[in-house]
């Protein structure tokens, strides 16, 4: 029996032996697995004769390269960007192509994939050379993640905003975030702090399009449209109505036109607009650049009414007079100066997700 036992034993170390003597070939043969996929340089004043036209006349040019094997398309995207940023020279090779990111230095801190849309959020600094510089850097990290399969459009989101707000941004102490380029000059421009609040969030993408959540509105940016309509809003009214279960509720139910002189009726919802809900929604609106503040301006801004007034118990646990539209909740505070007797409710802050 003990002889039986010690040539077991022999065996058993025998086999571990020749195991731990190819454990490293196996490890190394894992290291050493690699992918090939594109980073992309740019050729400065192409004008597209050799790839995609981008930027001030330069063209986006293709290299290959390997990159670690990935599982995922976010780590598939997070490597070759990882390769991208970590080469800090102005020129690529003897190609004579340009690698407008060579001075900047940037991490990336996570790759999401939404529907046909990668977002790429990165952190650090971008360094530009000059104005063309900014479309040649966001045409190279958009281009790496638009080589894989499913992934046709890249938002990209530096610090939390865009790579480069060449108006500057402001920020706001209040809620410890900034404002800056697409949504800047939108909220100056019609209606600022009284009508849309701090901004409660960095810029995030969410449903394939940046998005900036301030405290009485969504904004969306969609580069597809043409101004004014590149920055769209969220439906926040109705969103909230459905959230606090009132959309069912009899002030929400359609009515009639009242016929009252004060009163106007919209027609689509089925609800009534007067008195100084009906003043206040007549005195802003986005600007269309039209005469005065026109009825086309003023329903971008607030939508027509979902709701007819009614009186609510809010967040601070008091009762107002409220009237829901489909972008705002307008509150009748009687305690207030006439000229802030209304105020639109912070509706946004319960939807951050």
């Amino acid at each position: 029996m003990g002889q039986h036992l010690r040539r077991r034993l022999g065996a058993i170390a025998l086999v571990c032996l020749i195991a731990l003597s190819t454990l490293p070939h196996l490890v190394a043969a894992q290291t050493a697995l690699t992918e090939p996929v594109k980073l992309f340089m740019v050729a400065i004043g192409d004008e597209g004769h050799s790839g995609p036209r981008i930027g001030c006349g330069d063209s986006l040019i293709p290299v290959n390269i390997e990159i670690p094997g990935s599982p995922t398309t976010e780590g598939k995207i997070t490597q070759a960007l990882t390769h991208l940023f970590g080469l800090h020279s102005p020129e690529y090779g003897a190609s004579g192509l340009v690698n407008a990111l060579h001075a900047s230095n940037l991490t990336v801190d996570d790759i999401e994939l939404q529907g046909n849309t990668a977002a790429i959020y990165l952190s650090g600094t971008v360094i530009l050379g000059g104005t063309c510089d900014q479309p040649r850097v966001e045409e190279q990290i958009a281009a790496v993640a638009r080589q894989f399969p499913g992934v046709s459009k890249a938002v990209i989101i530096v610090n939390g905003g865009p790579i480069d707000s060449a108006i500057g941004s402001i920020f706001f102490p209040e809620t410890g975030y900034r404002l800056e380029d697409p949504f800047y000059d939108y909220w100056e421009r019609n209606g600022g702090l009284p009508i849309f609040g701090y901004p409660l969030t960095p810029q995030l993408v969410e449903n394939g399009y940046r998005t900036q959540y301030f405290e009485r509105q969504r904004f969306e940016h969609h580069p597809e449209n043409d101004t004014p309509y590149n920055v769209l809003f969220g439906l926040v009214g109705t969103e909230t109505a459905a959230r606090r279960g009132l959309l069912g509720t009899p002030p929400f139910a359609p009515k009639p036109a009242s016929g009252a002189a004060a009163c106007e009726y919209a027609a689509p919802t089925s609800h009534n607009l007067c008195g100084e809900f009906r003043t206040y929604w007549h005195r802003y609106g986005l600007d269309f650049g039209e005469p005065g503040v026109s009825a086309r301006e003023s329903l971008a801004l607030f939508g027509f009414p979902i709701s007819e007034p009614f009186e609510e118990r809010l967040e601070d646990g008091q009762i107002y007079t409220v009237q829901y539209f489909e972008r705002v909740r307008m509150e009748i505070h009687p305690e207030n100066p006439p000229a802030y007797r209304i105020l639109l409710g912070r509706l946004t802050a319960d939807l951050i997700p």
